[in-house]
């Protein structure tokens, strides 16, 4: 896949869709099959549960708004740079910063999978350092 510009448009769509909540055009451009791999997360294959989690893991954050900083692409692959704050469901502020990397196959995202620089939130009690 070469069209760097159509890569760019589907990045952009799933961190719109985050920000706003709505899923439904980011929906469109993944395959049916996508894997996704989320720190502390099983991965997660196929839109339908990709969608499902990624609405789970807003409904921690009530507010929280991504900023793409860059994107990285070069043939089937790229990555987002971004960064991120808002508010925990228990009122404390929250900010991150990350990439996301993607696969593509077809004309469609088949592959997400984050890296950030806090996964304290994902861990279990008895797992944190």
């Amino acid at each position: 896949m070469n069209d760097t510009s159509g890569t760019r448009g589907m990045i952009t769509l799933l961190f719109e869709a985050m920000n706003s909540r709505e899923f439904s055009a980011f929906e469109k451009v993944i395959t049916d099959d996508v894997g996704f791999d989320f720190p502390w997360v099983a991965r997660t294959e196929g839109a339908r549960r990709t969608l499902l989690l990624l609405r789970s893991l807003l409904r921690k954050y009530p507010e929280l708004r991504f900023t793409l900083t860059d994107i990285i692409a070069e043939e089937d692959r790229t990555c987002a740079v971004w960064h991120n704050e808002g508010m925990d469901s228990r009122g404390n502020p929250y900010h991150n910063r990350g990439v996301t990397l993607f696969h593509f196959t077809g004309g469609k995202i088949s592959f997400i999978s984050d890296y950030f620089k806090d996964t304290s939130f994902t861990m279990k009690d008895n797992q944190k350092p």
